[in-house]
């Protein structure tokens, strides 16, 4: 007992110690121009620490800042091999939200999605003036989504136009959807039809994960369907901005991040909470999601008003298409908000 609780002392003094960094070399190369951008940096969001990474081959680009989703599914251990196609174009930022990845907190106080929203805010204020910039682009995954939808509905003057990736749009319709979903296929399913029989919607949503990859329509469709954690643990393990501190807290930080917000996650309704966007909207989806079904999002598309929208459907890919296919996502994207088509 002793023995545990001296490295669990160890453990919470490196994690603290570690946060005391305020910046850390990322500098591998991103171009030959002079004017590329590598910084990984600790900013004070919301009153906190936080964690950004930003990169691109041109600081004259414009920002595209990226919200990812869970709760807590930070993507700055795995960014670059996502996001470097965008980087082209775009100077990328990845925003590590608070509690999570590397802005994990053992002392994660009760959060809303307000809060969330708030320091999103706080992050675009913070680029607008690094990059001297009136306005950036924000894209949303998951999570992510609903609230990018949220900012971009109370602050479309700070955006040159919004992306939402699988948003959550209904999280309550959603979860029915993929329940039904679940109970319908799995009994086709040797493996899984007995377990599926007797699923009750509370045990589903306790294991909602299981049940989506096993079928290949939760976070991957493709070759990464049954080993995602070992797929993207491997990506992180490889990044250079991730420590083994933040490797190791990485699913803690999905964890607390996740019970904080899930007293909430039934409340959230675009169609009511942003149901105009004064700036240009663009949707990305898989034909296979179930997380956030693509059929919710096809009904908020045509529902939301917005000077400009456009939903594209990737038809074998699930909830994360920018994932699955990131050159083909990078490509798509690019060419609609910045060639107009």
């Amino acid at each position: 007992m002793k023995g545990l609780r001296f490295f669990q002392a160890v453990l919470v003094f490196s994690i603290l110690a570690f946060d005391c960094r305020t910046s850390q070399d990322i500098s591998q190369e991103v171009g030959p121009s002079s004017k590329a951008v590598s910084s990984l940096e600790k900013v004070e969001i919301g009153g906190t620490s936080q964690w950004i990474l930003m990169r691109g081959k041109d600081a004259h680009k414009p920002v595209l800042l990226i919200l990812h989703g869970g709760p807590g599914a930070a993507s700055i251990g795995f960014a670059r091999y996502f996001y470097k196609d965008l980087e082209n174009d775009f100077i990328v930022v990845n925003w590590d939200q608070r509690g999570s990845g590397k802005s994990f907190s053992f002392f994660l106080p009760d959060l809303t999605p307000d809060d969330y929203v708030s320091d999103t805010h706080d992050v675009v204020n913070f680029l607008k003036k690094r990059f001297d910039t009136p306005k950036v682009f924000l894209m949303g995954h998951s999570w992510g989504g609903y609230i990018g939808a949220l900012y971009a509905n109370r602050h479309p003057e700070n955006l040159h136009a919004y992306i939402g990736i699988g948003p959550v749009v209904r999280g309550e319709e959603g979860v029915r959807i993929s329940y039904n979903y679940i109970l319908e296929h799995a009994k086709k399913d040797p493996k899984l039809a007995d377990q599926a029989k007797d699923l009750s919607f509370d045990s589903y949503m306790q294991d909602r994960r299981h049940w989506l990859n096993a079928l290949g329509v939760g976070l991957f469709h493709g070759e990464h369907t049954k080993d995602e954690s070992s797929f993207l643990k491997g990506l992180m393990s490889d990044s250079p901005e991730y420590s083994l501190l933040d490797i190791i807290t990485y699913l803690p930080g999905i964890w607390k991040s996740s019970s904080r917000i899930r007293p909430y996650f039934f409340q959230m309704d675009l169609f009511k909470q942003a149901p105009e966007i004064k700036v240009p909207v663009y949707f990305f989806s898989g034909r296979y999601d179930y997380y956030t079904p693509v059929e919710i999002l096809e009904r908020y598309t045509k529902f939301i008003k917005t000077p400009k929208k456009n939903i594209s459907i990737f038809e074998n890919c699930a909830h994360a298409p920018h994932f699955e296919l990131p050159k083909e996502f990078s490509e798509k994207l690019t060419t609609q908000l910045l060639l107009g088509k």
